[in-house]
């Protein structure tokens, strides 16, 4: 009967098999119990998935951020159970990124249109697209960047997830020879590209709040100058931080070779970044 409360047949009603004790040797399944129905179960079960779920992004964030490698290496391992899986990780940074967005000012991802025209290597191409578009629509500049930094902040939540299979080729190709499968590396890059939204949020929001400090005492940094110290200062922090986690994750090689990697690593994200922004260029043209 549908709405028993509680299964006192013999066999298991997921797999059909006869079965002996609380829970199914076949599928594991558990007996219904008389108070499985009750609003206090219910609550209980609710409060524990907030509480476990809740337990398991502090301690995935935590170990994301403050030991590098450990999750990657934990995963590898079959150690698995206390954190959260490695793209939920990175689509939780990513959401973290994109809701600070409006406070952090941040066009890393995002890149408006002035970026794409002033500040990437493709803005020579850029200027000639947009150009020969406003002049064949007839709109203005201001009227056309609104449409356009509107799409690209819609399209880049979903094709930041591009920098991810594009850095694991990357971390692939200097790790070769240690015959890993291609889904390590895939790990790997997930754990660290969720590592460097975190960076991007905290580097912008440590560099909004120092501009402010300095516009109080009567100094005014350049954009390029900003724009420099942000990028030196992120890949210092990139590569420290991926020379870490090499060292747990991969076999252990002579120091200076592990460096150098770590660098190669973190300038292989930048020039996915500069290709990521090229492409959210066009997709973000020929959406407006």
């Amino acid at each position: 009967m549908l709405g028993r409360m509680s299964d006192d047949s013999g066999r298991c009603p997921t797999c059909g098999r006869p079965r002996a004790g609380n829970f199914c040797a076949h599928c594991g399944e558990r007996r219904l119990g008389p108070h499985d129905h009750t609003l206090r179960h219910f609550l209980a079960q609710m409060l524990e998935a907030f509480t476990n779920a809740d337990a398991k992004i502090f301690l995935t964030l935590r170990t994301l951020v403050f030991r590098p490698g450990r999750l990657t290496a934990d995963s590898l391992q079959g150690k698995r159970k206390p954190y959260i899986p490695p793209l939920q990780c990175f689509l939780i940074c990513n959401l973290i990124f994109f809701l600070l967005h409006p406070l952090i000012d941040s066009n890393t991802l995002t890149t408006d249109l002035h970026t794409q025209l002033q500040y990437t290597w493709h803005k020579e191409i850029a200027q000639t697209l947009v150009t020969a578009r406003l002049a064949v629509r007839g709109v203005t500049l201001e009227a056309y960047t609104k449409d356009f930094d509107l799409a690209a902040v819609t399209l880049a939540k979903t094709l930041v997830i591009l920098l991810v299979p594009v850095f694991s080729l990357a971390v692939g190709a200097l790790y070769w020879r240690q015959r890993r499968y291609y889904g390590a590396h895939l790990i790997f890059a997930l754990h660290f590209c969720a590592f460097w939204l975190l960076l991007i949020s905290a580097t912008m929001a440590l560099t909004n709040l120092t501009v402010r400090l300095l516009r109080t005492i009567g100094v005014f940094p350049s954009a390029d100058l900003m724009g420099r110290s942000i990028i030196a200062f992120s890949l210092a922090i990139m590569t420290s931080y991926l020379f870490l986690a090499v060292r747990e994750v991969f076999d252990r090689e002579a120091t200076g070779v592990t460096a150098l990697k770590a660098l190669a690593l973190g300038i292989a994200l930048n020039l996915a970044l500069q290709a990521y922004r090229f492409g959210l260029f066009f997709l973000s043209y020929w959406s407006t």
